[in-house]
């Protein structure tokens, strides 16, 4: 008997590697492409708010932890081999700090949404999400397999109209500072109307905390609307200068995400090492008043010297978008300022709307009065000469 011969069979798609081209060429064209870029220059990008990224007091506590003993790895996921008495202890500070009954810590704030939005939020309940709200709370939204309704950017007249004309059990989902355009969710507003329409209200604090509050806890605190909210979601890799984030709430809140939250279940738990070096990070944030001021009123500086320049410039907190419509224009605007010796970064879409492409400038801790006026100099200075 022969060997049965194999045919060669001849399809009509492309090859992966001639797909993944096409579509790479494509983003080049369009002026998405996006490349890894280490910082160099003076930083007027990143989330480091207040400098503690740098901070000794910061580093002192992971050094410490480690030649204490304390374990590199975390070995398995914390219900697993993960779990150490040091994060439970820095739960538990993170929780009093924010004046709620519990908090659990999740490996990034990305995880720390996707399974606060999935595991709370049951199928058939029905969610008013903010137009710009994160991609990790559109995705953990998408994952609950809830009826969704968008409404505009801030519309609290949208947010009762969606209450009003859908059956619940609702959800309100919204960021409390806007991490790209840097303006304040009106949280009291909807508090208001999650009490009146019986709605659960999910406030993510990302680039709030460290900035906002009587301690730096974000601005559900310092809108004293702790009970008033189900869960708040605080990055530590911003104003905290660390990694990771805190889920807070009730304790049954926290019950429920250690047994159904898939990006904690299913998760390697984070470096032991990082508990202490959370807890000095909460303690500097929470005794240096005068550093927490200091990014809001230099953004405030920055905006006026903008401003006093002829350029419309929004932005609220630490955050100075500069709005420059198309994403080739943002780029060669970013580049000139970088071979000025700054770490500045262009946004383009997706990450903000088609025709929004910007700067997003960020006035850390770090920078001084004369840093903040040469940067406005030299903005007005390359976007007259373009």
């Amino acid at each position: 008997m022969k060997p049965a011969r194999h045919i060669a069979m001849k399809y009509d798609w492309p090859a992966p590697e001639e797909r993944f081209a096409s579509r790479l060429q494509s983003l080049t064209k369009k002026s998405l492409y996006r490349r890894l870029q280490a910082p160099k220059g003076l930083d007027v990008s990143s989330n480091d708010y207040l400098g503690l990224a740098r901070d000794d007091r910061i580093s002192k506590a992971m050094v410490s932890s480690l030649t204490a003993g304390l374990d590199v790895g975390s070995t398995g996921s914390r219900l697993l081999t993960g779990e150490r008495r040091d994060l439970e202890a820095v739960e538990c500070r993170f929780a009093q700090w924010q004046q709620q009954e519990a908090a659990l810590y999740f490996a990034s704030g990305y995880q720390a949404n996707l399974g606060l939005m999935s595991s709370v939020i049951e199928a058939g309940d029905h969610v008013i999400s903010d137009a710009l709200n994160h991609a990790s709370l559109i995705d953990g939204i998408r994952l609950s397999k809830a009826r969704l309704s968008i409404i505009d950017h801030l519309d609290s007249h949208q947010m009762e109209q969606a209450l009003r004309s859908n059956e619940g059990p609702h959800w309100i989902v919204t960021e409390s500072l806007y991490s790209m355009d840097g303006d304040l969710a009106p949280i009291e507003s909807y508090a208001r109307l999650a009490k009146k329409y019986g709605a659960g209200l999910l406030v993510d604090e990302a680039h709030a905390t460290g900035l906002y509050g009587p301690q730096g806890q974000g601005r559900v605190a310092a809108l004293r609307l702790q009970k008033d909210v189900v869960a708040t979601v605080h990055t530590c890799g911003k104003a905290m200068g660390l990694a990771g984030a805190f889920v807070t709430g009730s304790k049954n809140l926290r019950s429920l995400l250690v047994n159904q939250a898939r990006s904690f279940i299913y998760s390697t738990g984070p470096l032991p090492v990082l508990a202490p070096a959370l807890e000095a990070s909460i303690e500097a944030i929470c005794n240096d008043p005068a550093r927490r001021q200091q990014p809001i009123q230099m953004a405030k500086r920055l905006r006026d010297r903008l401003i006093e320049g002829g350029l419309e410039v929004g932005g609220g907190g630490a955050i100075v978008p500069v709005i420059l419509g198309s994403s080739s224009r943002a780029m060669a605007i970013a580049e000139a300022l970088q071979h000025r010796g700054y770490d500045v970064r262009a946004i383009r879409p997706p990450t903000v709307p088609e025709g929004t492409a910007r700067l997003r400038l960020v006035t850390g801790g770090h920078l001084k009065h004369t840093d903040i006026d040469r940067l406005a100099s030299d903005i007005l200075d390359i976007l007259e000469s373009l």
